[in-house]
């Protein structure tokens, strides 16, 4: 999925540079038009390439989220407070759901709450990007920022990884995940938590896209560690 969301991104930032829509990063893109319409030239060719490689009921999936994460920029984007959502579902299903589809695997308890989890995890994860555009994003976005302020946005994040740390748990006591996988994922929510928790419309850009945007990866960075420990 690498390279459809390396399609994905640039095409979003090409309509929004066309639509003239504001934001903090629209000057850079300005600059690197060339660059930019290259990646996504790139990353559409090998994905479409690589698309027929997979099983029928994958292939689906794939274009129920490329549907819309391309329609976004256009019709959805227009729906009020639409965006996070499909963001974090988006990001679920091609990190998650193409896998389990792919390899035939069932959907259980256990499944359903790892699905839950990400979801949610993506979901906080994605606030701060809300709270650094809030003087950006247009008012009929409605985003969570926009719609409660920064504080209640902040504690509805945090919540969200709280209810992670209960399925973690409830996963590790019912023995469906191991000790290194318990303490990776409640050391990524306390983390992230942090994170959140300092997001402001002061923080400079680098906070955002380099500290919050790393903390996807972060999770498994913590994985290894705890393995290696336990």
């Amino acid at each position: 999925m690498f390279f459809a969301t390396l399609f994905a991104y640039n095409f979003q930032r090409v309509v929004g540079i066309k639509k003239g829509n504001d934001h903090i990063g629209k000057e850079w893109l300005n600059h690197h038009k060339i660059a930019i319409y290259s990646l996504m030239l790139l990353g559409g060719l090998i994905s479409a390439y690589l698309f027929f490689e997979f099983q029928r009921l994958t292939q689906i999936a794939i274009v129920f989220s490329a549907l819309l994460s391309i329609g976004y920029p256009f019709g959805l984007r227009k729906i009020p407070s639409s965006k996070i959502f499909i963001i974090a579902l988006v990001w679920t299903i091609s990190t998650m759901l193409l896998v389990l589809l792919e390899k035939h695997i069932p959907l259980s308890q256990n499944i359903t709450l790892h699905l839950l989890a990400r979801f949610l995890l993506i979901f906080a994860i994605t606030i701060p990007f809300d709270i650094r555009d809030l003087n950006f994003d247009n008012k009929e976005l409605r985003t969570i920022p926009l719609v409660f302020g920064v504080v209640k946005a902040r504690i509805i994040a945090i919540s969200a990884l709280f209810f992670c740390a209960i399925i973690t748990v409830f996963q590790y006591l019912n023995e469906d995940i191991n000790l290194p996988n318990l303490l990776a994922l409640i050391l990524l929510y306390f983390v992230s938590s942090i994170f959140i928790a300092k997001s402001d419309v002061s923080k400079r850009e680098m906070y955002f896209s380099f500290w919050v945007e790393s903390l996807s990866f972060l999770g498994y960075i913590f994985l290894l560690i705890s393995a290696l420990i336990f």
